[in-house]
Parts: structure tokens; sequence; C-alpha cells
């Protein structure tokens, strides 16, 4: 009777060494992703059916770029979860993509025309040698003149028939060789990519009898993120501006997201979530050291980061068209802001951007005219925007367009705006602006033990357009960094002076075809013998 014992304790052990070793893949399906400034949260799902005891269940389509620490597994069925953990796999490689498929596909059809191509030209030569190796003409009895004539006028009209062929099929075959070449550089590229490792998340499960289960999983992972920018239109002067809200959705994880709905996120769990701790700053004296001499480094060449092309060459989407803006709901949360997007996406996993609307709004604008003909004599329009904060803006670039045409680009700063946001609509060459130095007015007069310099500017602006403008016109005079040196305004008209900078404004409305000369005259007193810089 013992025996029988210690034998069923022994099945029982094999039994249960058996089931621990159960080892059971499934690939999950991501449903949902939730895309940071820098990083990407993927939600996904994967259902089984598992047998009785301790079953290893292996979820092999995660990311090799996923954070260890960041795995969260919740499910449904009649099993429990025993353990997490995540391990990288070197020896499976990535899925391939369906974007390299169609890579290999259109490669394949790229040889096929050019080695149909090559056959032609393989033909044509061929018939060209047997044309001319068939050049004798006539028999034994001689040939007469039309017979020659005839002859000659069939190898002239055959051999050029040909000759236009060959010249046009090497024509084709050059552009089809590149094109081949293209496709390899493409398919070689995407399958680097694969030959890195992929993530595996092993969930261990218990459970009494077989049963199936589905899973959700939660896995944050590197290389994938977005960027704002913005398309801002202005109808015309006396229009509300409208702001498009754009995201470039990026991610290089070696899966593609595919058909998946997109929240976008203004968080960054990249950087610390903690505020930084002050330390005792102490104070003392410089002590020079002795200069160690070393031998000179190679400067090393910078390496460029991402540019995500496309951007700045997408063409303006028509108005009556909607977007993915009109079904985005914004949701403002204690620390940052999402945007959850309803309508699915597809996001390649080859680190190109994948642009998506996010919202579009107007608002309301005011227009200036700014020039600084020290430094440029044309005129720039100036839309100043209000209400932006409601749209919940970040740092980014802006794309401008006005009446209709493309202006440039320019850089949205928070940290430089104020309750408005000023944006640059371009030059206006129908402002013109002109400055000139009065040399009659400008003069040096030597006192017992100082100079005094003095300088007298005059800018001329017309408006040659057919409706009033209002323009600001900036100027400067010298600041002093030195006691010894005074800088005096004698004459301004009429301009409001910042002390600190030297800055001057002028604040003009003029109207269609007025114009109107302003002049300012400053003085500079120093000591004799010394020489100023930057005083004019």
């Amino acid at each position: 009777m013992k025996t029988i014992h210690i034998f069923i304790a022994a099945c029982l052990s094999i039994t249960t060494t058996l089931a621990q070793d159960d080892e059971q893949r499934v690939s999950s399906s991501v449903q949902h992703v939730t895309v940071f400034l820098n990083r990407a949260q993927i939600n996904a799902q994967a259902r089984t059916t598992i047998g009785p005891g301790v079953t290893r269940l292996i979820i092999d389509n995660a990311s090799a770029q996923t954070d260890p620490q960041s795995i969260q597994v919740s499910g449904k069925g009649d099993a429990m979860i025993q353990g997490v953990q995540f391990r990288t796999n070197f020896l499976t490689q990535v899925t391939k993509p369906v974007s390299l498929q169609r890579l290999e596909d259109s490669l394949r059809l790229s040889r096929e025309t050019f080695d149909g191509l090559s056959l032609q030209k393989d033909v044509l030569e061929n018939e060209k040698k047997m044309v001319l190796a068939n050049q004798k003409v006539g028999s034994e009895k001689g040939t007469s003149v039309k017979e020659v004539s005839d002859m000659a006028d069939f190898f002239r009209q055959r051999l050029t028939d040909v000759g236009k062929k060959l010249l046009a099929l090497e024509k084709d075959l050059k552009e089809q060789k590149k094109k081949v070449d293209r496709l390899e550089g493409q398919v070689k590229e995407q399958n680097a990519k694969r030959e890195r490792p992929v993530g595996e998340i092993e969930v261990t499960l218990t459970a009494k009898n077989r049963t199936a289960v589905d899973l959700t999983l939660s896995y944050v992972v590197n290389d994938a993120g977005w960027t704002p920018f913005y398309d801002i239109r202005v109808r015309d002067t006396k229009s509300p501006a409208t702001l498009a809200y754009k995201a470039n959705v990026y991610q290089n994880t070696g899966f593609d997201w595919q058909n998946v709905r997109l929240t976008l996120s203004t968080s960054n769990p990249a950087l610390p979530g903690t505020q930084p701790q002050l330390e005792t700053q102490f104070v003392g004296f410089y002590e020079p050291r002795p200069a160690v001499l070393v031998q000179p480094l190679r400067a090393k060449s910078a390496m460029r980061q991402p540019e995500f092309a496309g951007a700045a060459s997408e063409a303006a989407p028509a108005a009556d068209l909607a977007t993915t803006a009109n079904f985005t709901q914004v949701v403002e949360q204690p620390t940052s802001v999402i945007f959850d997007i309803s309508v699915p996406y597809t996001v390649l996993s080859n680190n190109r951007p994948q642009v998506v609307d996010i919202q579009t709004g107007e608002l309301p604008a005011t227009y200036r005219y700014t020039a600084t003909p020290k430094m440029d004599t044309d005129a720039f329009l100036v839309a100043t925007l209000s209400g932006w904060e409601k749209l919940n803006l970040l740092n980014g670039t802006a794309r401008t367009y006005f009446e209709g045409t493309y202006v440039g680009e320019s850089q949205v700063s928070l940290q430089q705006a104020g309750d408005t946001l000023a944006l640059g609509l371009g030059r206006d060459k129908k402002i013109v602006v002109k400055r000139e130095k009065t040399e009659d007015f400008s003069s040096r007069k030597s006192l017992s033990s100082s100079v005094r310099d003095s300088y007298r500017y005059k800018i001329t602006v017309r408006n040659t357009k057919s409706e009033a403008v209002n323009l600001t016109l900036f100027d400067q005079i010298p600041v002093s960094t030195d006691s010894r040196i005074e800088v005096e305004l004698d004459e301004s008209s009429g301009a409001e002076r910042n002390a600190e900078t030297g800055r001057l404004t002028w604040n003009l409305a003029l109207k269609p075809g007025e114009s109107r000369d302003l002049v300012f005259r400053y003085t500079v007193k120093y000591p004799k013998g010394k020489q100023l810089v930057n005083a004019q």
C-alpha cells in the first residue's frame, strides 16, 4: 500500500512538471493605442483556450521596445493569473508587415517587366545580325539595277526600324533598372528592420478545467510618439483665422498598427514626474589651474535626427471635405490633454509620420503691418490671434496660407505668447519703406575733453494700397554700457522709446496713397581719444 502511494505521488509530480512545462503560443491583436509625445501605450487582446493545470501563455507579437515595468494583464475566464514577465526572443524575426509584402510584390513585377524588355532587346539584336548577314544580292547571272535598289531600300528601312526600337528599349530598360534598384533598396531596408529581436509577454495561468480565456494587455513601447503642427489659413484681413491642429504620428516598434483607434496625449512619460529638488549652492573663489596640453580630437559628424517628410509638401485639403478633426473628442485631464479620435488609423512601423487631424477652430484676428527698415525695407503682415488657449496648443511648426496662397512656415512658441498669438503672413510690396542717413545733419564736434557725434536718419513710408492700413515701424538708437558714454535722443517724430533696449516704435495709420516722413536724431558723447563700436 505504501508503494502505491509513492507511485501515485511520483505520477502527480510528473504530471505537475509536464503541466508547468506546457507552453502555449498565441498572438494578440492591437485594439487601441495611446500615443504620447514620446512613447506609446498599446492596448491589445488575446483569446485562446487552455487546459487544466499550469499553462505558460506566450504572447509572441509584442515589440522588443516594450518597457517591462509597464506591462499590465487582466482578463476573463475560469483561470487565475500567477505571474507576468517580459522576455526578448533573438531567434524569431518580426512578422513580415503588409507594407513589406506590397514592396516585394512590386519588386517582383518590376523584375518581370525588366526581363521582358531585355528579351525584346535580344530579339531585335539577333534580327539586326540576321539582316546584316544577308546583305549579298543577286546570283551568278547578275543583278539588275532595280533589284539592287529595292534591296538597298529594304535594308535601310529594316535597319532603321530595328535601330529605333533598340533606342527606345534602351531608354525603357534604363528607367526600369532604376525602379528595380530603388525597390530592392526599400526591401533591403525593411528586411534589415525585421532582423531585430521581438518581444514576448509570458503570462502564467492556472486552471482546474479546460477553459477559454480572454486576456486584455496594456504596455508602453519606446520609439513612438507624435509632434504637433498647424495649418493656419486667412482668407483676407477682414476675416478670422482658421487653425487646423494636426499631428505627425510615428512609430518604429517593429509591428504595424493596422486599423486601430488612436488617442493622442500631451503627456510625456519619458520625463520624470517628480519635482526637482534644489541643492545647497556654495559660493567660493575661482582658483585657476595650470592648462594641460592635449592632442586635438577630430570632430565627429553630427548624427541627423529623423525628418518627417511630407508635412511641408502636403497639399491643403479641400474645405468641403470632412477630416478626422470632426470625429475627435477633447478631454482635459489634471496634468494633460487627450484627443480621442474615433476614426481608425493605420500607422506603419517605418518611422514615417502618419498625419492625423486633431481639431479645427476659428480664432478672432486683428491684422497689422510691421517694418524694421534698418534690417529689411519690406513690410510684413502680422495677424494677432486671440482665444488660442482654448485649443490646447503645443509648441510646433505652423504652415501659413493667406488668400489661398502658401506664404511660409513659422514657429508657434507658447512661451513668447501672451493673451494673443502673433503670426507672420508674409511680405507686402505695396507698403513702400525707405530708410536713409542724412549726411547734412550728421556731424562730429570736438570739445575740450570729449567728442560729440550726431546722427540723423529719415524714414519714408508710403501706402500704395487701395485701403487704409495700420503700420508699426521699429528702429533703434544705441544703448550705453559705459558711464563715460552718454546717448541722447534729440528728435524722434513722436516715437515711443524703450530706455533699456533703445528701440523706437511708431504706430501709424496710413490712408490709401498716403506718404509720411519720420525723422529721428541722437547724439553720442564720449571721451576724446576713444573709438566707439556700434554707434550707428
